[in-house]
């Protein structure tokens, strides 16, 4: 039987081991914290200093995102005035679409966020456009009316491809939709307004009031009011909000001065009633028979011209026969 093999004593462990065995885990435990606490770190201040900057725009994007959770999805749209930006659910191409329109609120995702993924899931498809001159739809120095907004949505639903649709619209954006329909009769399925609609000038001055912040308190009060769902934020973000919600005053103040309830003229006069139709028509009436009474002249001045050639034309043998009897008379050469 063999012999087991003899080991050397084990070596008594000194004073250095002791404490680097005791250290050695200590470092392994914090190996993570030395690498994700600068990371930490440079992403707390990235987000701080794009908060400080570009507060509505980083709120945009959180709501943006937690619409993408719901499977919506943000694109863009070349139309002839300018870029426009929608959201849009995903689906079966057949899914029947319903177009939400949004009014005086910052942009479509603030209004449409908990509409969308249920319409969604009824095998809709949902689109919500930012209309131009809001959020990150394209800035324009125009006036954005009723009538401008409506055109661009016909646009858009036109580049689309879409034959018939659902359209939605909230306080303002119902009279986009309205005027819209009154336009396009034959493309629109559904109508729904929602808390609009031929508002008025009482209506208007009630929602320049209520929606339109002038202050930095009106701007607190809406996003504590669950806009964002965010917490209250300092007050030098509140006064930035302002000077961002700046470059959609424009649009909100054209379309509360033009908004169709002012202006019913424009509905009377598509449908055919009013003294403003009236006097269209009048006009139109009139135009249109200068046009034919200067196209009358003028046909008239061509069949003189005409006629003069053709008279010259046949005159030309009799002149020349004329001229050669007085020649052949005279003896000289004409």
């Amino acid at each position: 039987m063999a012999e087991p093999i003899k080991t050397e004593a084990a070596r008594k462990p000194t004073e250095a081991d002791i404490r680097g065995e005791n250290l050695t885990p200590q470092l392994r435990r914090h190996t993570w914290i030395n690498i994700a606490g600068p990371l930490a770190a440079v992403f707390i201040g990235i987000f701080a200093a794009a908060m400080y900057l570009r507060p509505l725009d980083v709120l945009r994007f959180i709501q943006t995102s937690r619409l993408g959770w719901s499977g919506v999805a943000q694109n863009d749209l070349a139309l002839k005035d300018g870029l426009i930006t929608y959201l849009i659910t995903g689906g079966y191409s057949g899914n029947e679409p319903v177009v939400m329109v949004h009014g005086l609120v910052p942009n479509a995702a603030l209004v449409w966020r908990d509409i969308m993924p249920p319409v969604a899931d009824a095998h809709f498809k949902a689109i919500a456009p930012n209309l131009p001159g809001f959020a990150s739809s394209e800035h324009k120095q125009v006036q954005y009316t009723i009538a401008y907004q409506a055109e661009a949505l016909a646009q858009m639903i036109d580049e689309m491809k879409l034959d018939h649709v659902n359209l939605v619209g909230n306080d303002l954006g119902a009279d986009v939709v309205l005027y819209y329909a009154v336009e396009h009769p034959e493309k629109v399925e559904r109508l729904v307004l929602v808390s609009g609609g031929l508002v008025g000038a009482r209506g208007a001055e009630k929602l320049r009031k209520g929606m339109l912040p002038s202050s930095a308190e009106s701007v607190r009060a809406q996003v504590e009011a669950s806009f964002f769902d965010l917490p209250p934020m300092p007050e030098f973000i509140y006064q930035r909000m302002i000077a961002e919600l700046a470059a959609d005053l424009q649009a909100e103040t054209d379309m509360l001065d033009h908004n169709l309830g002012r202006e019913k003229s424009l509905l009377q006069c598509r449908r055919g009633r009013g003294s403003a139709c009236r006097v269209a028509r009048f006009r139109d009436r009139r135009v249109q028979n200068l046009r034919r009474l200067s196209a009358t002249r003028a046909s008239r001045r061509l069949r003189r011209v005409a006629d003069f050639r053709d008279q010259a034309r046949r005159r030309r043998p009799l002149v020349r026969l004329r001229i050669a009897r007085a020649s052949a008379i005279s003896g000289f050469d004409f």
